[in-house]
């Protein structure tokens, strides 16, 4: 692995190994101090609280401080067709990949190195972080152009940090709206939790996520409704929310074909299936066709902006994902991680007569790596992923929900799902809790087997020394 640690207000930085298990007072663990060098390889000692849990043979992978929360509740401290989408990797490494053009201009995308380049941002605000991540990137313009349609998709279903926290998905909304050459696009915020529009509407998920202990370990001003209406109150207009549901309980979503079955004021489901070659079992996958409440035209994120026929704008996909033990403290699930792989739960419906939903397709017979097949068929042959923000601010390593929540400061910034989560694991999850071994991606556990799935779809790596990592703060 080639790593690359930065420093945003000097030379970039290498962490000295003699140094890398001294504790700091101020964070509760250790983190490594640096000397001055642009770009280096070295062997890193990975601590939390002096012990040493790991290594990495080519890079500076320092433990991030964590001051754990106590056992009483407190908070711890510590590119599709017709003007489709477009990855990360069109703009990322090839100096003869086209880009957007910071004018405005449409850009081209091109193909490049391989998509498991990872940009990490640590120790700041999440605001800064999440500048950051997206500056080491080479800046959102790479990535989004001046007229696209940006869809969001965070995570939203559990309270705590068990949904994306809202000041970084604000830091990445404004990035974009402020983006070089202008932005007269528009950004949807979307999530599907799996409930129906009343349930979804509760105080316990994202939407109206309720102020105070709901919002532990998250941002307290704002739950994602209430940021909308402050982007409106102020002017901004073209950011809007859209929640998804599926068919069966909300009359606003149908399954069509495509967006030319739709009427006025409808949205929908496209639907399709995919046999995992792990377990047999056949997944009911899909994408949505949203309807803009800001141009009311519809916008099918597979293959474009649609009005009366695909126009050419294109639509960038952007997930949001935490960083969570799905299980609790000690205790593996069947699923391992909850982050960038399994984040895609919140992009599909989950109705249909067919075959499993993406969750019971492996989840509930033992197979993790059934539910990695599928994401990974989903994201190279529907959805085109313009790249993943994992959003570390509290990592739960307790669990969801549990408020002893790791304070990790981090953002993680990649195009594929599968190297992301095998860093931020290692690197940002494990020296929370170095007990939780089935936490390290390196084993033989359920996360590796999520991971493992996904990759065999032909996405990312799992291979460290392939991975190329850039570090900041």
């Amino acid at each position: 692995m080639d790593t690359r640690d930065l420093d945003p207000d000097g030379p970039d930085q290498v962490a000295d190994p003699d140094r890398a298990n001294q504790a700091t007072e101020e964070e509760g663990a250790s983190t490594p101090r640096s000397v001055t060098r642009r770009q280096f390889v070295a062997t890193v000692a990975i601590a939390t609280g002096g012990a040493a849990v790991g290594a990495c043979t080519s890079g500076s992978m320092g433990a991030l401080g964590e001051d754990a929360g106590s056992a009483d509740g407190a908070t711890g401290d510590a590119g599709g067709a017709d003007g489709g989408t477009g990855g990360i990797d069109a703009a990322v490494g090839d100096p003869d990949a086209g880009v957007g053009s910071p004018d405005g201009g449409p850009g081209v995308d091109a193909s490049t190195p391989p998509a498991n380049h990872i940009y990490v941002a640590r120790g700041g605000t999440p605001v800064d972080n999440v500048r950051n991540a997206v500056a080491l990137a080479g800046g959102i313009e790479r990535y989004v152009n001046a007229d696209d349609v940006v869809v969001l998709n965070p995570n939203g279903q559990w309270p705590k940090q068990g949904y994306t926290n809202t000041e970084s998905m604000k830091a990445l909304i404004d990035v974009i709206l402020e983006r070089p050459g202008g932005f007269t696009g528009e950004i949807i915020v979307t999530e599907h939790v799996q409930r129906d529009p009343a349930g979804t509407m509760l105080d316990q998920y994202c939407w109206n996520m309720a102020p105070g202990g709901n919002r532990t370990n998250n941002w307290p001003d704002m739950n994602y409704f209430e940021l909308m209406a402050d982007y409106h109150a102020r002017g901004v207009p073209n950011v809007t929310a859209n929640p998804l549901y599926d068919s069966s309980s909300s009359s606003g979503f149908r399954a069509v074909s495509g967006p030319a079955d739709l009427a006025a004021g409808e949205q929908g489901w496209v639907r399709t299936t995919f046999t995992a070659p792990s377990n047999g079992r056949v997944c009911r996958l899909s994408h949505p066709i949203l309807r803009s409440s800001h141009t009311d035209r519809l916008i099918d994120l597979k293959d474009g902006v649609w009005d009366g026929g695909y126009t050419g704008q294109r639509v960038r996909v952007i997930f949001l994902p935490t960083l969570n033990n799905h299980g609790h403290h000690l205790t593996e699930d069947y699923a391992g991680v909850t982050s960038a792989v399994k984040c895609h739960l919140g992009i599909v419906e989950f109705d249909g007569t067919t075959g499993y939903t993406m969750h019971r397709v492996g989840f509930e017979d033992g197979h993790p790596e059934a539910v990695g097949e599928s994401v990974g068929h989903l994201i190279t042959t529907i959805l085109s992923p313009t790249f993943y923000l994992t959003c570390a601010e509290y990592t739960g390593h307790m669990g969801r929900t549990d408020n002893r929540a790791a304070h990790t400061r981090t953002v993680g910034l990649c195009a594929d799902p599968v190297s992301l989560d095998y860093w931020m694991c290692k690197y940002v999850m494990l020296p929370a809790d170095p007990m939780q071994t089935f936490m390290n991606p390196d084993g033989d556990n359920n996360t590796r087997r999520q991971l493992e799935g996904c990759h065999s779809r032909g996405v990312g790596t799992l291979v460290e020394s392939e991975m190329v990592v850039d570090v900041m703060g």
